[in-house]
């Protein structure tokens, strides 16, 4: 008896898929079980295997077509079956499947009823143009508006070639390519488009100091001898799974009406295509090494490009992380990938000036960006979670049983060519020349500052430097910074005040010119304090 093949259904969501390809000819002997053709839905590519034992005797749709679920797209014949029979059920295949198409062509017309519109330039200027001949009367015969041609004639007359540049102008305009909303790039617009709809998104964010989590990537990478190796992705994935059993119900799936709170742990890690973008998870990714999150990361990925993904790689999922940083993107805000409610995303990795622990250091820095579903998800809980996962982040070693690295180049250089020492004794050696060259301008200067040094002042001589180092940084003049700050030190000044003193004025600046002078403020106290 001969039996029609339909397209399957390969998941809960899947509307309609593509055919990749067949891997049986028509002719063939196929048994059932056995591989027939590859679909493309839901993100991923599937071998079929075939319904039926038999011979595969029509195939009624080719490579690349896309078609609806349930919809006839082969027949096969069993042995002995009669010729009409088949070529009758070859008809009502057939006819089925006109009538599907039919039913989709029609959604698709629609679609083509969105004429683009064609760009007409600006005119700035009006007024008669200077036109060969030749130019007018294919102007006037191809409705070309003159006024609107740039004349690259003598003069700026406009030419004949002028009106053929400008008819091809509007030629590409009119040509310009039309990409379907099919496949892998319907299915997410479907998505994101539902995701938007149906939860009440809210995105926050937090900058993370990520210079330690760096430390332990390399120790790791370092203690694994090429075994593995480690990315920030696969730290992350651990890092979040783990605040994840903290906080269950940002782990959550919903839907209109209900909350489902897992027992497992699976975080999606989006992977960007040439077509698209597919989000494989990592199943109880809390309960799994370092070790297994990063071999799955890689292998889901490399599965992911090439087209090589099951259905269970892709469902179930109740976290996902994207990643946008490899892009350049400092910080954005993703849409949760229902039903899922939460979504982090991660920026790019920067090195920037910051304090710590009382040192101006280079740091590393990553933005996360946590949009949730306000809807099950309160912003205090999203912010805590959020919070606990930049509280581990930014001190990993204990959950790794790491100690920190002694990590020399932390420590931010000064900005100019020149050390504090070689700053002072040229500002010593200025002075010097100055007051045998210029001595009123030395005086002018003095001048300046007088107000704080004058002898009949109530405070000391450590407090007037100190003033003056902070009076030195507000108008970021590294000579008198590393003067008077050698000034206060020898009058017996701590690095501690030396900070404060700076610190009241770097309240006020900001911008490079403040990293700068923040940076000779640490050096200055490092080179003076070893006197």
């Amino acid at each position: 008896m001969a039996n029609i093949v339909l397209m399957p259904k390969l998941g809960l969501t899947m509307k309609k898929g593509r055919i990749s390809g067949w891997l049986k000819n028509e002719g063939e002997w196929v048994n059932q079980g056995e591989p027939l053709l590859e679909v493309m839905t839901e993100k991923v590519n599937v071998k079929v295997e075939s319904p039926f034992t038999g011979i595969l005797y029509k195939i009624l749709c080719d490579k690349g077509t896309t078609l609806p679920i349930s919809v006839p797209i082969a027949v096969m014949a069993e042995e002995g079956d009669d010729e009409a029979v088949l070529q009758a059920t070859v008809a009502r295949a057939q006819a089925d499947l006109a009538e599907a198409l039919q039913a989709s062509a029609g959604r698709e017309e629609e679609k083509r009823k969105q004429k683009t519109r064609a760009v007409k330039p600006f005119t700035v200027f009006s007024g008669e143009r200077k036109i060969s001949p030749r130019a007018a009367r294919l102007a006037r015969q191809e409705g070309v508006d003159v006024s609107l041609l740039n004349g690259s004639g003598p003069g700026g007359r406009v030419v004949e070639e002028d009106v053929l540049a400008y008819l091809e102008q509007l030629r590409l305009h009119e040509e310009q390519n039309v990409i379907p909303i099919d496949g892998m790039r319907a299915v997410i617009a479907e998505r994101m488009s539902a995701s938007r709809k149906q939860a009440a998104h809210v995105t926050i964010m937090a900058e993370v100091d990520v210079t330690a989590l760096r430390d332990v990537r390399n120790q790791l990478n370092a203690a694994g001898e090429g075994r593995v190796n480690f990315s920030y992705t696969d730290l992350l994935v651990k890092f979040t799974a783990e605040a994840l059993t903290e906080y269950p119900m940002v782990n959550s799936r919903s839907s209109e009406n209900e909350i489902f709170l897992p027992g497992s742990i699976n975080i999606g890690v989006a992977v960007a295509l040439e077509n698209g973008l597919v989000v494989p998870n990592i199943k109880n990714a809390h309960r799994l090494s370092l070790e297994q999150i990063s071999l799955k990361v890689k292998d889901l990925a490399n599965r992911a490009r090439n087209n090589e993904l099951n259905p269970e790689d892709v469902e179930n999922g109740t976290f996902t992380i994207t990643n946008l940083g490899m892009f350049g993107a400092e910080g954005f805000t993703p849409i949760i990938n229902r039903p899922e409610t939460a979504i982090l995303g991660v920026g790019i990795i920067r090195t920037k000036p910051a304090i710590s622990g009382g040192k101006l250091e280079k740091r590393d820095f990553m933005m996360l960006s946590l949009s949730f579903d306000h809807r099950i998800i309160d912003g205090s809980l999203a912010a805590e979670f959020l919070s606990r996962l930049k509280e581990m982040l930014e001190d990993p070693y204990p959950w790794l049983q790491l100690q920190p690295q002694t990590v020399e180049e932390l420590v931010i250089a000064a900005g100019g060519a020149r050390t504090p020492r070689q700053l002072r004794a040229a500002y010593q050696n200025g002075i010097d020349r100055l007051m045998e060259t210029a001595p009123d301008l030395v005086m002018g200067f003095s001048a300046l500052t007088e107000r704080i040094f004058f002898d009949d002042s109530a405070l000391s001589s450590l407090h007037k430097e100190l003033i003056a180092v902070a009076l030195a940084v507000y108008i970021k003049c590294e000579y008198c910074i590393v003067a008077h700050i050698y000034k206060a030190m020898q009058l017996g000044a701590t690095p501690e005040q030396v900070l404060e003193a700076a610190g009241v004025s770097v309240f006020f600046g900001g911008g490079a010119a403040l990293a700068h002078v923040s940076t000779l403020v640490q050096e200055s106290i490092e080179a003076f304090s070893k006197h």
